[in-house]
């Protein structure tokens, strides 16, 4: 009786072999997900460290993209924008120049009074 056993002790015993099969299993598997998981944390921060900006303007074109591919207004520079950067440059290359004219003016002026300052000078000395 003792060397014998039954059906349903040998299925017993196979599940318990099982489950202990199983749950060791588990625990290797839950270990090496972890590992797995630091590592990709790890290429992932170090991958969007170096791409950055390069992503967010990927991100950018490609709704424009689709935006297009649907039929809908592509987002873009706003012309009126550029128009009102315009004419602020031409406003202040207009202002640059004008008073640029007139320190010229000024200097050739100073120049022909010197000049003349100076003649009267050679003139009264007798030179």
């Amino acid at each position: 009786m003792f060397g014998k056993q039954t059906r349903r002790q040998r299925a017993e015993r196979v599940a318990g072999q099982a489950w202990d099969h199983l749950s060791s299993a588990v625990d290797a598997a839950e270990s090496s997900v972890r590992s797995a998981k630091r590592r990709a944390e790890s290429i992932y921060e170090d991958t969007s460290s170096r791409i950055g900006s390069g992503s967010r303007e990927a991100k950018v074109r490609a709704q424009d993209a689709y935006d297009a591919l649907m039929g809908r207004r592509r987002r873009g520079t706003s012309w009126g924008w550029v128009v009102a950067a315009t004419a602020a440059g031409i406003a202040a290359g207009w202002v640059v120049t004008t008073f640029g004219h007139r320190a010229i003016d000024a200097a050739s002026d100073d120049l022909d009074s010197l000049t003349s300052t100076e003649q009267d000078e050679f003139t009264r000395s007798g030179l």
